[in-house]
């Protein structure tokens, strides 16, 4: 059993190494949910070897992904929010106990290994973005192309 949990935690350790742009699963990744016809709410959830900036720039990607995808070429952020998620994980604790008796006296040594407790951040980014065929032009937000910011993040993190 001891074996066992060692070698779950080494895989994951080996295979988290880095959030991988997909959808969310276990290591992290991204959602996307239809709100209205050109609304719409994406996230991304990073593992704890994702770094705040990477979270929001995957999130980004998403947006614009979502956006190419539903036939429009221009979004705007309506809502952003960004955080981490603090987590702990304690290692069991086992003690093993090693001793003799002589003529009635019992002298023995206790070795407690285990009980170790690492503290994992795994930061993620949400935002609720609304579409657009044609480039709005009166809007004192931040217009993003989604075809520009598709291919930049996927350029910085060679992404396919």
């Amino acid at each position: 059993m001891r074996q066992a949990i060692a070698l779950l935690v080494v895989t994951i350790l080996v295979s988290g190494c880095a959030t991988g742009y997909h959808r969310q699963g276990f290591t992290g990744g991204y959602t996307d949910m239809k709100l209205q016809d050109d609304i719409f709410k994406i996230g991304f959830r990073g593992n704890a070897y994702c770094g705040s900036n990477k979270a929001e720039n995957l999130a980004l990607l998403r947006c614009a992904e979502v956006t190419l995808n539903n036939g429009y070429k221009y979004f705007v952020i309506i809502e952003g929010k960004s955080g981490v998620e603090t987590s702990l994980y304690t290692t069991p604790a086992t003690a093993q106990t090693y001793g003799t008796s002589y003529g009635g006296v019992y002298q023995g040594t206790t070795t407690v290994s285990g009980g170790q407790t690492y503290t994992y951040h795994k930061p993620g980014a949400s935002y609720t973005i609304k579409c657009f065929k044609e480039k709005p032009e009166n809007t004192s937000t931040i217009v993003y192309d989604a075809e520009q910011i598709k291919n930049n993040i996927k350029a910085r993190y060679n992404l396919r």
